[in-house]
């Protein structure tokens, strides 16, 4: 999958309706998800023998623990999607797979197999598409999240004048009295 739902929605302007987003957003780690057989299929210990850094064994762990954390990210962003700091954290670990992706891919074409190296580059390449929808998803939801803020905050001074100003007095004509 290249292009996510979400990321399409996104394109036609506007923030997507929340039901859609609980739909679409568990669909984000798909493209991620196909790392981990990629993943499984490198040996670092390898590498270290023929004198790689063996900071690369401890990246290449990272790498797979990121996408669990992504998973269960998601899985909390599904269930609020308007809510700000988990779609930030699933951005946030979007970007962090693919900075260690980046270092491993050097180490992988240099130390074991440059066409897997090319494919893991590659996936990592089609997440800038995911990454991309969801950036542009926070965006939208922090302007209308601003927007909102905005508007309660001039009710709120309106109401705090109407409450603080003086009593009106009648300004009409006065009734006669009665003699």
């Amino acid at each position: 999958m290249t292009a996510l739902p979400l990321a399409l929605l996104l394109a036609q302007g506007g923030v997507i309706p929340e039901w859609q987003a609980r739909r679409d957003i568990p669909q984000l780690p798909e493209q991620v998800k196909k790392l981990l057989p990629l993943l499984g299929q490198l040996d670092p210990q390898t590498w270290v023998a023929k004198g790689a850094s063996p900071t690369y064994a401890d990246q290449w762990k990272s790498a797979q623990k990121e996408v669990e954390y992504l998973e269960q990210s998601t899985a909390r962003l599904a269930g609020q999607p308007d809510k700000l700091t988990f779609a930030l954290d699933v951005f946030f670990r979007l970007q962090a797979i693919e900075t260690r992706m980046g270092s491993l891919v050097e180490a992988i074409r240099k130390y074991q197999n440059p066409a897997l190296a090319d494919l893991l580059q590659s996936i990592v390449g089609e997440n800038l598409t995911v990454k991309a929808g969801l950036q542009q998803y926070i965006s939208e939801v922090a302007e209308q999240r601003e927007t909102e803020w905005r508007v309660m905050e001039s009710e709120a001074q309106r109401c705090r004048s109407q409450i603080a100003a003086p009593p009106k007095t009648p300004t009409g004509p006065r009734p006669a009295k009665k003699p």
